[in-house]
């Protein structure tokens, strides 16, 4: 499936984004797009078949100006990986950020993948076979609280993205939904944590067999139908509590 396509990898400039574009850059043609121009310069050096435009999806104009300037460079897409993310430690009662650089995360990793799904199937050859990647969380499946924000933007993205599988299901447009839990990446050092997670390249490797074989849900981690049962079975109240137990567990260890 993932062969002689035109991808746009948001985020693609570091973490996953780019460990996507180094498994997909020599059978497809990879556009990446971040707000950092020098990691996009950085990553499309290191690979062939891969440009760049410099965007920060949690800005409105700036996602209306991206596709304005692939129409105008004659480029129709026809995968779009949803992967732009970021991620922070956030307690109400302890946390104050401003109005601005909430709207700015929520925007990031749910309103801004929101428009630029949108953007990307309206511009797409509906003749043709078509496909979303969207790349949640485990967290949308087991929340915790310390990441509070993440948490709700990560939840509110892995319900959009179900609510896209049905809206979409007659239709050319496949949409599968990658849920990873703890990748090594910068991400994560960024909070602190110093134990190891999933290898950044395995996961690039795993996530593109799962979509080869036409999986519409996956996630590396061993646990996760696990984390599904809870979600499913457990009271809500019960869930999180659980939930937040063990991630304050992990980040006071860090």
């Amino acid at each position: 499936m993932l062969k002689n396509k035109t991808i746009l990898i948001t985020g693609g400039g570091s973490g996953i984004g780019e460990a996507l574009v180094a498994k997909l850059s020599n059978d497809n043609k990879i556009i990446i797009c971040g707000r950092n121009e020098n990691k996009l310069k950085k990553v499309v050096n290191a690979n062939k078949n891969v440009s760049y435009y410099v965007a920060d999806i949690s800005v409105a104009n700036n996602i209306d100006e991206l596709f304005e300037r692939i129409k105008t460079d004659g480029i129709i897409l026809d995968v779009l990986f949803n992967n732009a993310g970021v991620v922070e430690q956030w307690d109400i009662t302890k946390s104050s950020l401003s109005s601005a650089q909430i709207f700015e995360k929520i925007n990031t990793n749910l309103s801004g993948a929101i428009a630029v799904t949108q953007a990307f199937v309206g511009q797409a050859n509906k003749s043709e076979n078509n496909l979303i990647v969207n790349v949640t969380s485990s967290i949308a499946v087991f929340p915790f609280s310390a990441l509070g924000l993440y948490s709700t933007s990560k939840s509110g993205f892995s319900v959009f993205t179900k609510m896209i599988q049905q809206q979409l299901k007659c239709t050319n447009f496949k949409v599968v939904e990658i849920l990873p839990s703890q990748v090594d990446t910068e991400m994560p050092k960024q909070l602190g944590f110093t134990s190891k997670g999933v290898n950044v390249q395995d996961f690039a490797i795993k996530t593109i067999k799962a979509i080869n074989k036409g999986k519409t849900e996956f996630s590396p981690d061993p646990s996760f139908p696990l984390l599904k049962l809870f979600n499913r079975i457990l009271p809500t109240s019960s869930l999180l509590n659980m939930a937040d137990k063990i991630s304050k567990k992990i980040l006071k260890s860090q």
